[in-house]
């Protein structure tokens, strides 16, 4: 005889399972995906802001290289300005007392026509007149490279102090000057005291202003 089943008996296993009515919470969620928005514009924001920051102290850090680069080639150009400085004038100084030396002789010897000592006066002057023209081309140098290192430099009382003499352009002579009488022997004498005091006026008022700077500016260098 045919038993029929119940027509549950025909389902499937799993059709007799309850059903949840909550269904299991989704892993991206609209909160979970803003907040990794957020997180991911934050760590773009440091990252950037790192990269910022490293590159502000790399290029300052390049500047202040560069500028004491620039500090030690000034120095150097105004040690070199003042060698050049003292030699021109002092050749310049020189140039005027053998000039003043041969022309007393010339005079002395009645003025001959062609003679050797109107020759070597006139050399001499015009050797002056060439060094004036260098010596000019330094000054201008010098106020060029003065002009710079205000800008490299600070600015200080003290620094202003060592260049104020610099800035002092005046006319600086010798004050001994040839003698026209006495003996022929006094012209000689002359000649060699002019040239001790030619050497002390340079270095006084040429070399000694510079030498000061140069140990101010020196003190200011990076060691």
């Amino acid at each position: 005889m045919r038993t029929n089943k119940p027509a549950s008996a025909n389902k499937p296993a799993s059709a007799n399972k309850p059903v949840s009515e909550d269904k299991p919470a989704s892993a991206d969620t609209p909160r979970s995906k803003w907040w990794d928005v957020v997180l991911l514009i934050v760590g773009g924001l440091l990252t950037t802001g790192g990269s910022y920051f490293a590159t502000v102290v790399q290029t300052r850090e390049q500047a202040t290289v560069q500028k004491e680069d620039e500090q030690r080639k000034l120095f150097a150009r105004l040690a070199g300005i003042k060698l050049v400085r003292e030699q021109i004038y002092l050749s310049r100084f020189e140039a005027r007392v053998f000039s003043d030396y041969h022309e007393e002789r010339w005079h002395r010897a009645g003025e001959p026509k062609d003679a050797l000592d109107l020759q070597e006066a006139q050399r001499w002057e015009h050797k002056g007149e060439d060094l004036a023209f260098e010596a000019a081309k330094n000054t201008q140098t010098l106020f060029e490279d003065l002009a710079t290192m205000q800008t490299l430099f600070p600015e200080t009382p003290k620094l202003r102090e060592q260049c104020e003499p610099l800035y002092k352009f005046k006319t600086i002579e010798l004050k001994t000057e040839v003698p026209h009488v006495g003996p022929i022997e006094n012209v000689s004498q002359w000649k060699n005291g002019a040239q001790l005091e030619a050497q002390a006026l340079v270095e006084s008022e040429y070399g000694k202003p510079l030498d000061e700077l140069l140990a101010y500016l020196r003190s200011q260098l990076p060691h």
